[in-house]
């Protein structure tokens, strides 16, 4: 399962590359990164993201984000305790609704891939230490907008992930633009 899931973030990572190599020499392009918080309503659970989003023109958008949550530790007592951490990778296309540059606005919809992982460590629980994995994959879909600062854009998304995890993810933050 670890090599599929290198595999797979190595291939992604290769073809974001590739967009933002292009993206560096097509003026038009434009590249914002950066991070903000989130929180995954059936993990329960307030997490990291970090992002990146090229537009590829004034209708679309690529976006990319790896997030992961705070871990979900649980202690039964007698020195045996549990602990959950999950991660999710996205991968979305934005379709821009709105975009009032004098306001500094922009609404949008959002569909994608969602490939979500989780570990459970349990320490002590029956005299065993004792780990586990799994992940799974899922479709993307909600909406979000942008306000742009002088520094940054705020964002903001919600989106419901489709799939064997499904759940309401509630997120926000700042993107930076890149070379602009």
């Amino acid at each position: 399962m670890k090599k599929r899931i290198t595999i797979l973030c190595l291939a992604l990572l290769t073809l974001f590359s590739a967009d933002l190599a292009f993206a560096q020499d097509n003026s038009a392009g434009d590249l914002k990164i950066g991070g903000g918080l989130m929180y995954g309503t059936d993990i329960e659970q307030l997490g990291f993201e970090a992002d990146g989003v090229y537009t590829i023109n004034e209708q679309f958008r690529a976006q990319a984000d790896l997030g992961f949550y705070l871990p979900n530790k649980t202690d039964f007592g007698n020195g045996s305790s549990m602990t959950i951490t999950w991660w999710e990778f996205n991968a979305n296309a934005h379709y821009m609704l709105m975009k009032d540059a004098e306001q500094g606005l922009s609404l949008y919809a959002l569909g994608g891939l969602n490939f979500l992982s989780v570990n459970v460590e349990s320490e002590g629980v029956g005299g065993l230490n004792i780990s586990g994995s799994d992940s799974e994959m899922g479709i993307n879909v909600g909406a979000g907008g942008e306000f742009d600062l002088d520094f940054a854009s705020l964002y903001a998304e919600i989106k419901y992930s489709l799939g064997s995890a499904d759940q309401l993810n509630i997120g926000a933050g700042l993107r930076f633009p890149v070379g602009n």
